[in-house]
């Protein structure tokens, strides 16, 4: 039996995963980084999807963490 690739993002916790896919995502649209990262989102597509974590509730709960974050810092 073949034994399964992991990747550092598969021992990560969601909240994790949904920021690194989020910030990953805006510096590329920034220009930032660059379209090869999009090689780092796949990746992280492949944990959430094995944690049982569709990519779309993990940007989605990842940009509520980042409006939580900039209503916290403003205060």
């Amino acid at each position: 039996m073949e034994q399964e690739e992991r990747s550092l993002y598969d021992e990560l916790p969601c909240y994790t995963l949904a920021g690194f896919s989020y910030v990953i995502k805006q510096n590329i649209q920034k220009g930032i980084l660059s379209d090869a990262m999009y090689h780092e989102i796949k990746l992280i597509k492949q944990a959430g999807i094995k944690n049982g974590i569709p990519m779309k509730c993990l940007y989605k709960k990842a940009s509520c963490i980042v409006q939580i974050e900039k209503l916290r810092t403003s205060s």
